[in-house]
């Protein structure tokens, strides 16, 4: 083999070890301020939905529960949410979120502003807003119900125009979710690649669904965090 050879492939052999260390694949926990994401979903619901429904749902009537269990606080207010992200090591990455975000007084109105910067999730809500009645209507004679995901589960024979409502609320909804969790990851400074946003979806389900059985009316179906469905009183 040539020197020239030789240097060419020692070089390759660099520049190749160079790039696989350029790139460091971290795990890192995301802090998920659950208490602030159910009133930044409260607050914009509040705003775009309320203003369809005929009447305002009593907040005097507290969600139902079993014995033993509680819908109320049943998240922890900082639930982690463990997600990798791939970052240049030569770059500077901050974990100090304390400083940054943490610091904001109002962390709830933070992810609502960073919500409404997205207009697929303003169309949504405002599309759930036209159809609200509708919605309403088909919880009210129990044909469908709230899951504990945050979607609409049939529980009755459904029309076709039923289906419809249906689908297109629950479209709606993942859209809301969806953006809910980017900006999540937005306020932990990590990228909003769908790797990481399949990790923290669950958990802004889950968020969603807990707005969504404390907005119920008295009769309403809602699915518990266990799984079982109760009335709402």
């Amino acid at each position: 083999m040539s020197n020239f050879t030789m240097k060419f492939c020692y070089l390759f052999v660099f520049l190749f070890s160079v790039s696989l260390i350029s790139c460091a694949t971290i795990t890192v926990n995301v802090y998920f301020p659950a208490e602030e994401v159910r009133q930044a979903y409260t607050n914009l619901e509040d705003e775009f939905l309320l203003e369809g429904e005929e009447t305002i749902p009593d907040a005097a009537n507290p969600p139902v529960s079993e014995p033993g269990s509680s819908i109320k606080n049943i998240y922890p207010d900082e639930p982690t949410i463990t997600v990798k992200k791939v970052v240049p090591i030569t770059s500077k990455f901050d974990l100090d979120f304390i400083s940054s975000a943490y610091a904001q007084e109002n962390i709830a109105k933070t992810i609502e502003v960073e919500l409404k910067k997205m207009p697929e999730v303003v169309k949504a809500f405002k599309s759930r807003a036209s159809r609200q009645g509708k919605v309403n209507a088909l919880l009210g004679a129990g044909k469908v119900g709230e899951g504990n995901k945050g979607m609409l589960v049939a529980r009755g024979d459904l029309t076709g125009a039923d289906k419809s409502v249906i689908s297109a609320e629950n479209a709606n909804r993942k859209t809301i979710i969806t953006g809910m969790a980017k900006a999540i990851l937005k306020l932990n400074n990590l990228d909003n690649n769908s790797q990481n946003i399949k990790k923290v979806y669950p958990e802004a389900a889950e968020q969603f669904a807990a707005t969504r059985r404390d907005a119920s009316k008295s009769g309403w179906a809602v699915q518990l965090p266990n799984g079982k469905w109760a009335k709402k009183r």
